[in-house]
């Protein structure tokens, strides 16, 4: 996967009965923690989360900011979680800005509330990007899984042949297990049988050597 796809995300968003298509841009650099860009019908809107929001959002969650970037990341690329709401407001007094935030919800003692977790601040470009940049990264990011996967596909090839050859190799191993302990235990049986015949020769023969020595005490 190119470096692009590594550090853009595109998700659908359903605000308000509004759908916003979002694209995702990570600087991670001095200024800006990441570049947005909201598709709204035939328009579009920039804005960029400094570092300047990164540390002013992340002081009030009382979050690390490494720990409040990771969380951004969980809430802008999924849409459908139940824990985050999501609002895009356009100034009164501006038509031409807007802001675009998601709100983290927080169990209180009288219920679960929404507080705003982060707020990004967005102005219409005045040229609009062309809704075909979002097919063309869909498809990029459409091959580079199928790559993923078809990667992974001959990976679990070579592991279920190894798991074949393993199962192969344990059953020659119970077998030749199983050959000698029948092997020890025949010996084992022989062994016993013969020790058995000789206390049986010894008892047999032990009256006799009983007798004879009474006869030569009677002489």
């Amino acid at each position: 996967m190119n470096k692009t796809l590594k550090t853009t995300s595109i998700t659908k968003f359903d605000v308000q009965g509004r759908k916003l298509y979002i694209k995702l841009v990570w600087k991670n650099n001095e200024s800006d923690v990441f570049h947005i860009k909201i598709y709204d019908g035939d328009a579009t809107w920039s804005g960029n989360f400094t570092s300047e929001l990164l540390k002013k959002y992340s002081n009030r969650c009382e979050e690390t900011e490494s720990l409040y970037i990771q969380n951004v990341k969980k809430y802008l690329k999924e849409s459908t979680s139940e824990e985050v709401n999501y609002d895009f407001a356009v100034c009164r007094d501006h038509d031409n800005k807007a802001s675009f935030a998601w709100k983290k919800k927080y169990n209180d003692s009288e219920g679960p509330i929404f507080l705003v977790h982060g707020s990004v601040p967005v102005h219409l470009d005045t040229n609009a990007e062309s809704k075909e940049f979002l097919l063309d990264f869909l498809l990029e990011e459409n091959a580079e899984l199928r790559n993923a996967i078809n990667s992974l596909n001959k990976k679990n090839e070579v592991i279920s042949d190894d798991l074949v050859k393993c199962r192969t190799e344990l059953e020659k191993f119970v077998d030749i297990k199983t050959s000698l302990e029948v092997s020890l235990y025949g010996k084992f049986v022989q062994l016993l049988n013969a020790k058995k015949r000789k206390i049986q020769v010894l008892e047999d023969g032990l009256p006799k050597y009983t007798d004879s020595r009474d006869l030569a005490g009677d002489h």
